[in-house]
């Protein structure tokens, strides 16, 4: 396995044989040598015991996709393609709405494409430059309701796009279906992605339609805590570990900068999870752990 620190220091290490350096500062050199490639292995056991699901990625005009991404575990519901883990949320929330009494939870749309996401941003534009705007407003206005292709979470397949009456509208928030959601969709691991009182923070309008699976522990957290996405990763930065209380099981959710900050017997657990904060390689991770209880330790 290639490692440029390792390979830098074993040139430091030459460096000081022929420049007649202290033999303390060659084994010092020797020693951080043989760390890094240790580090390197720990690195790669790592990522290779628990890939990244993607499940937590920030994605928005800071934090964009590529053109050729797409995702893994794609699959149709309805005629709408959208990741496995959100189908199988989507319909048991489904159903427990209408074990409530209510019905008629239509799933608009989910999984978009890059390709379509420009289709139906350019469409905005050209709708706004029809009405007297010209280009630059067009793309700035059309860019608070429809995200730039890249930018839109819906290509991540985990983004969807519900309603009653086959219209995307902010009534929808009144609605039967529309509180309970807010009420209870992240109890399936949905949130709300863009709340009415922060759109100062996600830059996109109230949108009570639009749904981001996220799981189970991380719906719950940002529900309690009154969080966005946006601040959501800034929030488990800044604290030791959040604890979700599940029956008869548990979760344990940190961030860290880097993997090598976690303990790696616990990170190569069957039940553990990893997930960038956003698709950038250097990003950091939320490490999710779900436990049963009885199994704390003391």
């Amino acid at each position: 396995m290639k490692n440029p620190l390792a390979d830098f220091l074993h040139q430091q290490i030459c460096a000081a044989d022929e420049g007649g350096m202290g033999e303390k500062m060659k084994t010092l050199i020797t020693i951080i040598t043989a760390c890094a490639a240790i580090c390197a292995v720990i690195h790669t056991h790592i990522h290779t015991a628990c890939a990244d699901t993607g499940l937590l990625w920030l994605v928005n005009k800071e934090n964009s996709l590529p053109a050729d991404f797409h995702p893994e575990n794609l699959c149709e519901f309805k005629g709408v393609k959208l990741s496995l883990p959100a189908k199988e949320a989507f319909i048991k929330m489904l159903a427990a709405m209408e074990s409530d009494g209510i019905y008629g939870l239509r799933l608009q749309s989910a999984y978009r494409s890059y390709e379509y996401q420009r289709v139906i941003f350019d469409q905005r534009v050209k709708e706004l430059m029809a009405k007297g705007q010209n280009r630059e407003e067009a793309v700035a206005n059309a860019s608070h309701s429809i995200q730039l292709p890249g930018a839109s979470e819906h290509q991540l397949g985990l983004a969807l796009d519900v309603s009653i009456d086959g219209k995307l509208s902010q009534k929808f928030a009144t609605t039967d279906a529309g509180r309970w959601l807010e009420e209870n969709c992240y109890k399936f691991g949905f949130i709300i992605r863009y709340p009415q009182a922060k759109t100062d923070i996600t830059h996109i309008i109230y949108e009570p339609w639009h749904l981001r699976y996220v799981g189970i522990p991380h719906a719950t957290i940002i529900k309690e805590e009154s969080l966005t996405l946006e601040e959501y990763h800034r929030y488990l930065a800044n604290i030791p570990m959040y604890v979700v209380w599940g029956d008869g099981y548990y979760f344990l959710v940190r961030y860290a900068d880097i993997l090598l900050e976690t303990v790696l017997p616990e990170t190569a657990e069957h039940n553990t999870e990893i997930s960038r904060a956003t698709p950038a390689r250097n990003s950091g991770f939320i490490i999710t752990q779900r436990k049963m209880k009885g199994t704390e330790r003391s």
